[in-house]
């Protein structure tokens, strides 16, 4: 019977040795100095060392504290390797003067697949909290006499230099541009009309005159040619002021832009000829019909894109 229950005892602390195993975890709790004064913040760290199986539920800090206020929890520092390492990190702080004690705080923690939960504590922290010695008998003053910084007397001259300098720059840059704009072209733009409008103005402007109407026949034929002529100059670059009309329509015949107008020009010029040099006095129909065919051969020559009535251009003033 004895024998029997030695070997239960065995079995038993076999189960209860293996256990142990399987909860293989340390603890240890620190702080970065034992000495503080009052407000100075207490770096409290918790380190675990635990096996793989093992599962940190809680650490019940806050709770077991009582001498000490609870600042703020740090991001835990973790690594992996044969066995888990977590160092939890916390700041706390003392406002009294006095000895510390830490006491051990629980860590909670699970096994494996087994929602039971254990508990390891850790050691306890003692720690002193001062207050800093002030003498009351003695004056109040700062903490440091004010500062004199001494004149450095080449600094000051060398930023006068630099700055007489810049200013000097300034002014030859200044005067020298001043020059400049002051003896450059001042340019205006300076408006071009078309010769076909030119020509198609003067054309009613002589309408408006009536002179054939007024008896004014060879005036009339006179002016109205001379628009014309005056408008090929211009148009085709002929000297067509100058040249008499059997030439001119010579001239035009190697013309392409004239071809459509040949025809017409020639009786045009020849009608005012005869008025001119023959003294001939045509009939009021005739006359109408100058006209006609001045606006008819402007119109039929203008350039193809006569859009743009007023074209501007550059010119020095």
């Amino acid at each position: 019977m004895v024998k029997k229950n030695l070997k239960y005892s065995v079995l038993i602390f076999f189960f209860i040795f293996l256990k142990l195993e399987a909860q293989n975890i340390e603890v240890y709790a620190e702080t970065d100095t034992t000495d503080y004064y009052v407000g100075d913040y207490v770096h409290y760290r918790i380190s675990l060392t635990f096996d793989e199986n093992i599962k940190i539920s809680s650490i019940a800090l806050k709770d077991s504290l009582k001498n000490l206020e609870f600042i703020k929890e740090e991001p835990p520092v973790k690594s992996k390797g044969n066995k888990k390492q977590e160092v939890y990190r916390y700041i706390l702080a003392g406002y009294d003067s006095s000895e510390v004690i830490i006491p051990p705080i629980p860590v909670y923690y699970t096994v494996g697949n087994d929602t039971a939960i254990n508990v390891i504590t850790t050691n306890s922290v003692a720690i002193a909290v001062h207050t800093i010695d002030v003498d009351p008998a003695a004056d109040i003053r700062d903490v440091k006499d004010p500062l004199k910084i001494p004149l450095n007397w080449f600094l000051i001259l060398v930023i006068v230099f630099v700055l007489v300098l810049i200013a000097a720059l300034f002014y030859l840059w200044y005067r020298n541009y001043k020059k400049k704009k002051e003896g450059a072209e001042i340019k205006v733009p300076k408006i071009i009309i078309p010769p076909y409008k030119i020509a198609l103005k003067e054309l009613r402007d002589l309408e408006d005159k009536k002179l054939w109407q007024q008896n004014l026949i060879k005036e009339y034929h006179s002016q109205v040619t001379g628009i014309i002529r005056k408008y090929f100059e211009a148009r085709f670059n002929l000297l067509a002021l100058e040249m008499p009309s059997s030439e001119l329509i010579e001239e035009m015949k190697n013309i392409k832009d004239a071809e459509n107008i040949l025809d017409q020009t020639r009786e045009f010029l020849e009608n005012a000829d005869m008025v001119k040099f023959a003294k001939f006095k045509p009939m009021p129909t005739v006359n109408e019909e100058m006209m006609k065919q001045a606006y008819s051969i402007v119109e039929k020559t203008k350039p193809a894109d006569s859009s743009n009535e007023l074209i501007p251009e550059e010119a020095n003033v």
